[in-house]
């Protein structure tokens, strides 16, 4: 009994001692990367208008502007390069292959720029969800608020540090490539590549533009990556937060004991718990408005980069276009399948609440607690889920279909390849 004692006196202190975890925190990945293009996804302060904070604004639009440009422009040569190959029904590998990387570049580029156009709406978002985040250790350490962060932090490490391994290994593959051959092996002579195939109305091979060029792939491929991953994470930050609160409300519901308060404090308990989870389910609707085009490009292109990628794959090639394809479809896959795994959480999450309404102590209830009861309980028989616009609901499931469609595609391009 004094060994109990002792432990929950450790446990009480520790709380204490504990650092709270701010909103931000969940966020902190998603700003890092949307900086790195001069994109704010949201406003924390917007009222403070002192000159220092209006130039850091022109400066980061300014180069947000200068990022999109050169994006677009490497976008519209690639374009250009896959029309000419196909118009003249040569360099049909190259495009092909191009048309993966197209993908890719237009999802980013329509990720972007909807977030962008979203910012008011995503302001007002993580304001709400500020509201109901818990503040003080005690009540942080009861929603377990540490777990869910460290356990989001593991996946956006891995999913950042993935796709920025991809992109700079292929990016800078050809740059190494003159270093280790050419500049130190000295074993051949080196033919200037560009990391993507382009079209431009000059010869870029032999001048200083094709420096230029270079450069403006790279970081064209960076922006695009950036704003593409930043949007990704970002839902899933949100969506964490929404599942962390939806299973703290169904915790806190099993909890309650209904008949042994005064039942005007039972009738006050559940009114409370459905105005949280009608918070939680508008909040939800706000997230789908939001990231709706996002998550239905995120499935349209990766059906779309799947089919190309293992295309490309069974065609044959040499080494270096294998192992760069092989990551890339790598990445497309992880992709689905972490979006399709968060989607899942959260769908099991809100059809926990209606299980924990039933299965509390309600026999001794009021009656007018009992009728109460059904409003929430008949809510939560509609799980929410994560929309791909109207067209689509994302779950697990919808990864599968994903796969079959994407196989459905590949067989068609090979049959037209082989005749």
């Amino acid at each position: 009994m004094v060994w109990k004692l002792r432990k929950r006196t450790v446990s009480t202190r520790t709380i204490k001692t504990r650092k709270t975890v701010p909103l931000d925190s969940f966020f902190r990945y998603v700003d890092v990367f949307y900086l790195s293009i001069g994109m704010v996804p949201y406003d924390r302060n917007s009222k403070d208008s002192s000159p220092c904070r209006n130039w850091r604004r022109i400066i980061l639009r300014t180069y947000f502007v200068f990022q999109m440009l050169n994006l677009n422009l490497v976008l519209l040569s690639e374009l250009i390069y896959v029309f000419l190959a196909f118009a003249s029904g040569q360099n049909f590998l190259e495009a092909t292959m191009n048309l993966s990387f197209i993908g890719f570049v237009v999802v980013g580029d329509i990720k972007i720029q909807h977030i962008w156009g979203k910012r008011e709406r995503i302001t007002q978002v993580v304001r709400r969800l500020q509201e109901l985040h818990p503040v003080c250790a005690e009540q942080q350490a009861i929603y377990k608020i540490d777990e869910y962060l460290s356990g989001y932090k593991c996946v956006s490490i891995f999913y950042f540090g993935m796709h920025l391994v991809l992109i700079w290994t292929y990016n800078l593959y050809w740059a190494v490539y003159y270093l280790v051959w050419d500049f130190w092996l000295g074993m051949r002579r080196f033919e200037r590549m560009l990391p993507y195939y382009c079209w431009t109305p000059w010869e870029w091979k032999n001048n200083w533009s094709y420096y230029v060029m270079y450069v403006s792939q790279n970081l064209g491929g960076q922006a695009c990556l950036s704003g593409q991953l930043a949007a990704d994470m970002f839902m899933c930050a949100l969506v964490t937060l929404l599942i962390m609160h939806f299973k703290r409300l169904g915790s806190q519901i099993e909890q309650h004991v209904a008949g042994v308060l005064p039942a005007k404090q039972d009738l006050v308990f559940l009114q409370a718990s459905i105005v949280y989870h009608q918070r939680l389910l508008l909040l939800c609707q706000d997230i789908n408005e939001i990231f709706g085009v996002s998550l239905f490009c995120n499935f349209a292109s990766s059906s779309f980069i799947i089919c190309f990628v293992i295309f490309q794959m069974t065609i044959g090639g040499n080494i270096d276009n294998l192992v760069m394809l092989v990551l890339f479809l790598f990445c497309a896959m992880v992709q689905v399948f972490m979006i399709g795994s968060y989607a899942q959480h959260l769908i099991n999450a809100t059809e926990q609440i209606g299980e924990a309404v039933y299965n509390h102590d309600w026999f001794l209830a009021d009656l007018r607690y009992r009728k109460l009861m059904l409003v929430i309980i008949q809510r939560a028989q509609r799980p929410s889920y994560l929309k791909a616009t109207n067209l689509l609901k994302v779950s697990l499931v919808t990864v599968t279909d994903l796969l079959q469609l994407s196989y459905k595609f590949f067989a068609l391009l090979r049959t037209m390849y082989v005749q």
